[in-house]
C-alpha cells in the first residue's frame, strides 16, 4: 500500500498534460512575437507601419463623414463613418495593403474621390502614407497625405 500512496503523490505535483501544451504554446508565442515578417507565408514585402486615416472638421457644425479606401482590384481596405463634432479631428484605421482610391462623402452630399498618390517631400520617411482629409465650411473636402 504504501508504494501507492508515494506514486499518487507525485503525481499529483506534476503538471497536466494540458497545462504543459499551454505554457509550451505560449512560450513559443512570446519566442517568435515580432518576427512574422520572417516566416514563411507571411507578406514580407511591407515591413512599414500600417496607415491611418485621419479626418478633421474644419467646419462650424457637427459633421459625419464616410470614408471608403479601396485596392487596386475594388476590394474594401478601410470604411468608416466618423462623426466629428466642429474643428475636431480624428484619426482610426490600419491600413496594412496599398490603397488605389479613397472616396469621402457626407450625408449632405458633399463628396470627393482621389486616386491614392502621397507626393510628399523625400524627408518623408515613410512607406505607405496615413490618408488625410478635411472638411471645409465651403462645403469642399481636401485630400492629404502625412506620415
Amino acid at each position: 500500500m504504501p508504494s501507492d500512496r508515494v506514486s499518487a503523490t507525485l503525481q499529483d505535483n506534476r503538471p497536466s498534460r494540458r497545462r504543459f501544451l499551454a505554457s509550451l504554446g505560449v512560450v513559443a508565442s512570446v519566442s517568435i512575437s515580432g518576427c512574422n515578417a520572417v516566416l514563411p507565408g507571411t507578406n514580407s514585402s511591407s515591413t512599414d507601419e500600417p496607415s491611418e486615416v485621419t479626418v478633421e472638421n474644419r467646419s462650424d457644425s457637427k459633421a459625419e463623414i464616410a470614408v471608403r479606401v479601396i485596392d487596386s482590384e475594388d476590394e474594401t481596405l478601410f470604411s468608416r463613418v466618423f462623426t466629428l463634432g466642429p474643428e475636431t479631428m480624428i484619426s482610426r484605421g490600419a491600413i496594412e495593403t496599398t490603397p488605389s482610391r479613397v472616396h469621402a462623402f457626407t450625408a449632405d452630399g458633399v463628396s470627393h474621390s482621389w486616386r491614392y498618390d502621397p507626393d510628399l517631400p523625400a524627408d518623408f520617411e515613410c512607406g505607405l502614407k496615413d490618408i488625410g482629409l478635411t472638411l471645409h465650411d465651403d462645403s469642399t473636402i481636401e485630400p492629404w497625405y502625412d506620415c
